[in-house]
């Protein structure tokens, strides 16, 4: 039997043709794997319940750009999770089916053990980062600060949510990545949830007009302003 990689269009058709009903999963696999598989032979493929018994033949199924959304999207739903990662942060994945992706494993979150969870958070898409951001456990919130679609913005957001926790925002103020960008500093120091130590620790990094603009915001508290007054030349 021919290698069904190297057959170019006429010859693919005609073989899915003749041999669909025999091939076995490493057939399949080929033929998905030629540059001229369409979206007949795909919809051919995911239409034949015996071969997508097979977990690698769902998965190139939903990875492949000629597959019917259809067909795609409902293997999603069989995917594990480690496939589903990969996949929600591959952009060959139609976006689409990448979206069907983002739900299924928003659906999962809340079954998964807090390992995978903190391993999930380090490459996760921006849709699961989202829903992470607000998970209890600081190590995931730890793993999440390394995740490269991490934002400035995005944290900037969660802390004037009021939502960061002060464990999160003691993270943020020590991470070698955030620790040193201003608008998370004057975040840190005007969240209410900061611990006040921490807060304080960023005052002598601004300068002396975010100072004074936080010196009189009637929402900081006493001790932070008193901090404020002792620094040399600020806060007046």
């Amino acid at each position: 039997m021919p290698d069904p990689r190297a057959l170019n269009a006429t010859e693919l058709q005609a073989f899915v043709d003749e041999h669909l009903s025999t091939l076995i999963e490493e057939e399949a696999l080929l033929v998905l794997a030629n540059r001229f598989c369409n979206a007949k032979i795909a919809a051919a493929i995911a239409s034949e319940p015996r071969l997508t018994s097979y977990g690698s033949v769902r998965a190139a199924l939903v990875r492949h750009r000629a597959t019917p959304q259809a067909h795609a999207v409902k293997f999603v739903h069989y995917l594990d999770w480690p496939v589903l990662l990969r996949f929600s942060v591959d952009t060959t994945v139609p976006a689409p089916v990448r979206r069907a992706i983002d739900l299924q494993m928003l659906a999962r979150l809340s079954k998964l053990a807090l390992g995978i969870k903190i391993a999930s958070a380090r490459s996760c898409s921006r849709e699961l980062l989202k829903a992470l951001l607000v998970d209890p456990s600081p190590r995931v919130f730890g793993a999440l600060l390394w995740n490269s679609r991490m934002t400035e913005d995005d944290l900037l957001a969660h802390i004037g949510s009021g939502r960061a926790t002060g464990s999160q925002i003691t993270l943020v103020a020590a991470h070698p990545k955030w620790s040193f960008r201003i608008p998370l500093r004057k975040a840190i120091v005007l969240s209410p949830n900061a611990p006040k130590s921490v807060a304080a620790s960023q005052l002598p990094h601004l300068s002396a007009f975010d100072l004074q603009q936080i010196a009189r915001n009637p929402q900081v508290s006493v001790y932070l302003k008193r901090v404020i007054e002792r620094l040399p030349g600020r806060g007046r």
